[in-house]
């Protein structure tokens, strides 16, 4: 009897298994949704559209984009959190919201762990950057005008609880003075009111801001990728500067909802890895200022959230923030 129940429960697995290797042979039959928290034209648009053109030769199914950029992303993950692990709803996550948003946005009932990481694709710096009309001509001379002006300057990011919100604060407490963040909605808006003076300083995303700064329309000083931009190439590094501590890149890449099949996993992983490495794929990201980081998928990938979202924890619980 004991035999026959074993080779019952054998028989029963091998059904199993063969029953989910079908399913994922014929993954995927029909269109594939990828949903990007940014608004058409965005640097996750950017990726998530060259990605999708890519996924579709690679998949041989139809892959498209859906812009759900509300409340910095949010929406778009809760709504992941909530999908059917098939592989037909994708994600763009991003630095900002997969590791900040939870710990700024109580509404936000998510985290890292929710979701199956595929593959980070693509990553920029952020500059430090300002308008002509401040007099100084490196990040030295940026810190020391800082400390002498009377009432501390103000200083702007593209988005509230964005990276380039909490780096403008642990640069107010490594010079220690108590500059006054003032966010904006999007990063256009941020270099338009830059460029007119209005908000004077700020960190800014590169691939915005880099043909403003060629054309000696924006200052940059600092630099917060682990190595200089080939763009900029003279703008050194936050490293080299002395600051560390503000050592920050943006970076999107590609997520499914928790519990993702794994044969879908890894279908999805290799074909990423493979555009990831194309020349198509590099030379639009580099229109758009993004690096592609090949290599940092899987487990690897969740590490990376989980090791910045404990730091982006740490730094909005001493600000107080609290999204609204």
């Amino acid at each position: 009897m004991k035999k026959n129940a074993v080779s019952m429960r054998t028989a029963a697995l091998l059904v199993v298994a063969g029953l989910s290797a079908v399913g994922a042979h014929a993954w995927p039959d029909k269109t594939i949704k990828l949903i990007t928290p940014s608004t058409p034209g965005g640097p996750p648009d950017a990726y998530a559209r060259a990605l999708a053109d890519q996924l579709a030769k690679e998949l041989g199914q139809s892959v498209i984009v859906e812009n759900m950029p509300a409340v910095g992303g949010m929406v778009a993950l809760q709504g992941m959190a909530r999908t059917p692990a098939d592989g037909y709803t994708l994600v763009v996550g991003t630095a900002g919201a997969l590791t900040i948003t939870p710990h700024a946005n109580p509404k936000a009932r998510y985290q890292p762990a929710d979701f199956t990481p595929i593959c980070q694709g693509v990553e920029a710096g952020l500059v430090l950057a300002s308008h002509p009309g401040i007099p100084a001509k490196d990040f030295q001379e940026l810190a020391q005008w800082i400390k002498a002006q009377k009432t501390p300057p103000t200083y702007s990011s593209f988005a509230p609880g964005s990276p380039a919100h909490f780096l403008g604060y642990q640069l107010s407490e490594a010079l220690k003075v108590e500059m006054t963040h003032v966010p904006y909605r999007s990063s256009p808006a941020q270099i338009t009111d830059m460029l007119g003076g209005t908000a004077p300083l700020g960190f800014v995303q590169t691939a915005t801001a880099a043909p403003h700064i060629k054309a000696g329309k924006l200052r940059a000083y600092v630099n917060t990728a682990g190595q200089r931009n080939a763009d900029l190439a003279d703008v050194p590094t936050v490293a080299e500067t002395g600051m560390p501590q503000l050592q920050t890149t943006v970076w999107f890449g590609l997520s499914g909802p928790k519990g993702l099949p794994a044969p879908v996993v890894q279908r999805l992983t290799e074909a990423h890895q493979k555009i990831a490495a194309s020349p198509e794929f590099r030379q639009r990201m580099a229109m758009s200022n993004l690096s592609p980081t090949p290599g940092i998928c899987g487990d690897k990938f969740l590490a990376k959230m989980n090791e910045e979202s404990a730091r982006w924890a740490r730094i909005v619980k001493s600000t107080g923030f609290v999204a609204d």
